[in-house]
């Protein structure tokens, strides 16, 4: 009777575990057909848990740097007069303030075409220009952690969660990824530090603007994609704000096989800034949603594909569809691929006369 008693025991606390565990469902909508959707199997908000200090990390509902214990790496209070002003952000941006950050490569150090960023002068919110707020929420704020020269973040370890916790392939090899931009330590003698620089990141800053990503040259019509009325995609813009996106040919077929994400924004991101000269531009949180990790869920406003109500796994906040772990099938294009193919469009299938659909 003692046995079957433990038998029993320990049946009830098997089923007990296996109903509280999260696991992927089946069935749901995606756009492709090909399974269920992504679902969250770990907290979607992922490495920015910032080690269990969850969201009071970056946003302190009081006193903002002030309220965290001021500076976490100097231990001196923070160094923005404006701290927790905006979005009550907990992080020093002082530091960060009147800085400039070149993110050309060497194919373009010290020419016309420089791709630099200088962030505003102060945290005067109140003093900055149209371009300089969205520069300061887009960019500045995320700097505050993943600088790593003149701004230290408190909790960074420099070392992509993904990796740490082995959700990435084995293609991806064992160094460590590291997260901080200006002072990642992979060497370098020049640029913004003997220990690193923003040379080898993705340019941001009102510098950085969609027509130039989109220029590439088209075969077919001899134009660029940035304002095609017949294969690119258009913008209307008043008073310095977005008011629509259209797309039209070549561009349409893309949107209709993967969608257009970073372009469209996720609820969650801040949206796409205009600079000074009527261009869009792109900051951080233009490719990243700082706020989901692992998922990304279409909407009504930005579909993926042809679905307006389902989610897709996504790796490194990436604001879109972006699954390291789906690029096995090569009759279709890859949404890592598909991904990037939103502003650098001359090298989609769909400019080049193809037609694949995405495999998300």
């Amino acid at each position: 009777m003692k046995k079957l008693l433990l038998i029993l025991l320990l049946v009830v606390m098997a089923s007990a575990m296996a109903l509280a565990q999260i696991t992927p469902t089946a069935g749901t909508p995606t756009s492709s057909g090909t399974g269920g959707a992504a679902v969250p199997t770990m907290d979607v908000l992922g490495a920015h848990n910032n080690y269990g200090r969850g969201c009071a990390g970056c946003h302190a509902p009081h006193k903002g740097n002030g309220g965290t214990g001021g500076n976490a790496i100097t231990g001196a209070v923070s160094t923005d007069p404006f701290s927790g002003d905006n979005a009550l952000f907990a992080q020093d941006m002082g530091p960060l303030y009147g800085e400039t950050f070149d993110f050309s490569d060497l194919s373009n150090t010290g020419s016309a075409n420089k791709y630099t960023f200088t962030a505003p002068a102060n945290g005067n919110y109140a003093a900055m220009s149209a371009q300089q707020y969205p520069d300061v929420r887009g960019i500045i704020m995320c700097l505050a952690c993943h600088d790593g020269v003149v701004a230290k973040g408190a909790m960074m370890a420099n070392h992509a969660y993904e990796q740490q916790i082995g959700a990435l392939p084995n293609t991806y090899g064992t160094a460590a990824i590291p997260t901080l931009l200006g002072g990642e330590g992979t060497g370098g003698s020049t640029g913004y530090n003997s220990n690193g620089n923003y040379n080898n990141d993705h340019p941001v800053g009102d510098n950085a603007s969609l027509d130039k990503a989109l220029s590439a040259y088209n075969a077919t019509t001899g134009a660029g994609y940035y304002g095609n009325p017949t294969n690119g995609i258009n913008f209307s813009i008043t008073a310095g704000n977005i008011t629509s996106i259209a797309y039209a040919g070549q561009y349409n077929q893309f949107v209709t096989s993967y969608g257009a994400p970073a372009l469209l924004k996720g609820a969650h991101s801040y949206p796409t800034p205009v600079n000074a000269s009527g261009l869009p531009y792109l900051v951080c949180t233009t490719c990243h949603n700082q706020h989901v990790m692992n998922i990304y869920a279409s909407s009504p406003t930005s579909p993926i594909a042809t679905n307006t109500a389902g989610t897709y796994a996504t790796y490194f906040f990436i604001n879109g569809p972006y699954n390291v772990n789906d690029v096995t099938n090569h009759a279709t294009a890859h949404s890592t691929t598909q991904f990037c193919r939103q502003c650098h469009f001359g090298e989609s299938n769909e400019a080049n006369g193809g037609t694949l659909a995405t495999s998300f």
